[in-house]
């Protein structure tokens, strides 16, 4: 019967945390959504790019910020549930028909469990899968610059000092009414004009054969201007592309399983790494619920310890980034990346020891438990 009871407080439990998971999720998630977001906006407006390339790319980011705000928004709804069933004297019920902090704690793991689940998919799979495709995106966009500079009717700025106008573009690469305005020589500024022109599109130098047309040179020193009638001139386009290397993969975009095939990569490292960020989102919620549940109840509140259990968290990833230093640099191997995954199972551990009497109340009763006798 007892067990019958712990099954269906470990039911209860999880339920209750999927709410509040949730909703720090979509919290989390959409101030740095917004964050990165703001970003790509920029370099898009700025390319003239449309709303579904800003989508496209917004939807990639998705995974990689999933993998930072999972642990997180897991850690405040265990926190935050805990702190709720403290104020509305659910705790103290099932307390006090015998069900200790350990028993409580087993929904918690079960929701990390979940959380683990979701944190290998994203590290080992999602967030590869799709920070490959962005650096694609991305990677097409930096050479699309004669779509950019191809707009009828718009003055445009393909480089400092450069101003592009066409009247009308065909498909076909024929256009008309060309004005090209160049102003990086302060010497001379010289202008382009065209009754009409053609785009011929090559691999590595595509290039504007004018027609019919003037170039004007105008010295700003001697205030000359030398004109220059033409009915077939070359222009070279290929000045105004970015100066773009060979697509390369890299280590973050790489699937788990392929890593072993890159060369000159430390696989073992980058795996251990990853598995890392979801053996952490497995421990926060009993971390969390852990700090709260070994306090007992104090009427005065629990910001005192739910601040030492924020200050656990980033601790741990503190220990993280600094042991993937270590490694990185050659000076460990890869087994001390699990030790914030160590160091934080110890800390739930000795909590629940702690749990086994209420603490003190106020700061003192952060360091030692009331009532544990010899």
């Amino acid at each position: 019967m007892r067990r019958s009871h712990v099954k269906q407080l470990d039911r209860y439990v999880l339920r209750q945390l999927i709410g509040p998971f949730l909703f720090f999720m979509m919290i989390f998630g959409g101030i740095l959504w917004l964050n990165q977001a703001v970003r790509i906006l920029d370099v898009i407006v700025r390319n003239g790019h449309s709303g579904a390339i800003f989508a496209e790319l917004s939807l990639f980011l998705l995974p990689k910020l999933m993998e930072t705000v999972v642990p997180v928004a897991a850690f405040s709804a265990a926190v935050f549930l805990t702190n709720r069933m403290y104020s509305e004297a659910e705790l103290l019920v099932f307390m006090g028909v015998g069900h200790g902090p350990a028993n409580i704690t087993t929904a918690f793991l079960a929701f990390g469990g979940i959380c683990f689940v979701i944190m290998l998919t994203l590290t080992h799979w999602a967030t590869p899968m799709a920070l490959g495709k962005f650096q694609d995106r991305q990677y097409e966009m930096n050479r699309e610059y004669l779509t950019q500079l191809l707009k009828a009717g718009e003055f445009v700025s393909p480089e400092a000092g450069v101003t592009v106008f066409f009247g009308q573009v065909s498909p076909n690469g024929a256009i008309s009414d060309v004005i090209i305005n160049d102003r990086r020589e302060p010497s001379a500024v010289v202008t382009h004009t065209a009754n009409e022109g053609q785009i011929i599109r090559e691999a590595n130098a595509p290039k504007l054969v004018l027609k019919k047309g003037s170039i004007q040179q105008f010295f700003p020193k001697t205030r000359t201007l030398s004109i220059i009638q033409f009915d077939g001139l070359n222009y070279d386009l290929s000045q105004f592309s970015n100066d773009i290397e060979e697509r390369t993969t890299l280590i973050a975009e790489t699937f788990s399983w392929n890593l072993p095939s890159l060369p000159g990569v430390s696989a073992a490292q980058e795996i251990h790494s990853r598995t890392v960020k979801a053996l952490l989102a497995f421990v926060v919620p009993s971390l969390g619920a852990i700090v709260l549940l070994s306090a007992g109840y104090s009427r005065s509140g629990f910001f005192l310890r739910i601040t030492l259990g924020i200050g656990f968290m980033l601790g741990a990833n503190a220990v993280r980034g600094f042991v993937e230093g270590f490694v990185e640099n050659g000076t460990a191997g890869w087994p001390i990346l699990y030790t914030p995954v160590v160091l934080a199972f110890v800390v739930i551990l000795v909590m629940l020891r702690l749990g086994q009497a209420p603490w003190k109340s106020g700061l003192l009763g952060l360091l030692s438990p009331n009532g544990i006798r010899k």
